[in-house]
């Protein structure tokens, strides 16, 4: 007759093969995961401070981004203050005159067409400027404007060699609050507190504010022509 295990002792035999199979896993595992150092608790500073690679790289501005910068807020600011027009200076108070060198020299009213009324504002500094004819000049040069001493009567404005160590030839140009035609309009000062002012009666003068009639005929509008003509050492 076969020896078979009775019930309670075949129970007994799998319950311990069960137990035996829990304690080996948990053996195995235990095995497969290293026991932490007393090192390993501290993060290391290369792992967790930011890269210093091409991520950091991106992020920084180049050089080439910083110029763009300041291209950008240079090029905001209008091409005819920058010297690179060609423009005709209109006295916002006349109907139609513009100025213009006439053949004694001077800056002064015209009705007419002519070759010596177109200007380029060149900056000299902050907000003063030479003011340069477009086209050459017997000299076979450009002219500049400058202020010249009457005595007793106005300064006019007369065309001579441009020199801006000068402080005749310098004029410090600021916009007004008015706009004419949709253009800004300016004030054009020189030396010795002296603004252009332009009326019927005695054309084209530079006068202190108040002389005469205070005000008349001090703004001007500059009408764009195109692009500006090289001058001398452009």
């Amino acid at each position: 007759m076969p020896n078979l295990p009775s019930r309670p002792t075949s129970v007994l035999r799998v319950a311990a093969a069960a137990v035996l199979s829990v304690g080996v896993a948990a053996s195995m595992q235990a095995c497969a995961t290293p026991t932490p150092e007393a090192g390993d608790s501290t993060a290391s500073p290369t792992a967790s401070a930011p890269a210093t690679g091409s991520g950091a790289t991106t992020d920084a501005p180049s050089p080439t981004a910083s110029k763009s910068k300041d291209g950008a807020q240079t090029g905001s600011a209008d091409p005819i203050l920058r010297g690179e027009r060609q423009i005709v200076l209109r006295p916002v108070a006349s109907f139609e005159s513009i100025l213009a060198v006439d053949d004694k020299g001077r800056l002064n009213l015209t009705d007419g067409d002519t070759d010596k009324s177109l200007f380029v504002l060149l900056p000299a500094g902050g907000s003063k400027y030479q003011i340069r004819t477009a086209k050459a000049q017997k000299s076979g040069e450009p002219d500049c404007m400058g202020l010249r001493d009457n005595g007793s009567a106005p300064a006019t404005v007369v065309a001579t060699a441009c020199d801006s160590s000068r402080a005749g030839q310098l004029f410090v140009i600021e916009k007004t609050e008015k706009k004419d035609e949709g253009r800004p309009t300016y004030t054009i000062g020189g030396e010795g507190k002296v603004y252009l002012r332009a009326t019927d009666g005695q054309g084209l003068t530079a006068q202190r504010v108040g002389e005469g009639d205070a005000g008349e005929g001090l703004t001007f509008d500059f009408v764009d022509n195109g692009a500006a003509p090289a001058g001398p050492g452009d």
